[in-house]
């Protein structure tokens, strides 16, 4: 099971890791924008695309795990922070150097997994009405 509580930014602590590299006060912080979707374009998205609308296109990646836009990053926020920054098993060919997973881990601490824990909160409160 994966778990993740935030007090601050700086206090982000997920499945027992906190930002092993930065203290999530770089200026600027990585986002989306600044980071986050160059590197799940450039690693990710060639299987995990919202465009890849057919399983044969996919490598393997199951339909409706897409990393293209920032809400699928916030839905899939676990998934990817173990099986890329944690088991660096994603992708299964390799790619990212140990700078690029440095920054991917610092990104996800820092930006997506507290962001992440506020979208699931907003999506269960929007499925309880």
């Amino acid at each position: 099971m994966v778990s993740s509580t935030v007090a601050g930014c700086d206090d982000v602590v997920f499945n027992g890791r906190s930002p092993s590299y930065a203290s999530c006060l770089r200026d600027p912080p990585l986002t989306w924008e600044n980071y986050g979707k160059g590197h799940m374009d450039k690693h990710c998205n060639g299987c995990h695309s919202s465009l890849l609308v057919r399983e044969e296109l996919r490598n393997g990646a199951p339909l409706g795990i897409d990393f293209d836009t920032w809400e699928g990053n916030l839905q899939w926020a676990d998934r990817i922070y173990q099986r890329g920054a944690v088991e660096v098993s994603m992708p299964p060919g390799g790619g990212p150097s140990t700078e690029e997973l440095r920054l991917l881990e610092e990104w996800l601490l820092c930006d997506v997994l507290p962001a992440s824990a506020e979208f699931q909160l907003q999506n269960d409160r929007g499925s309880d009405e």
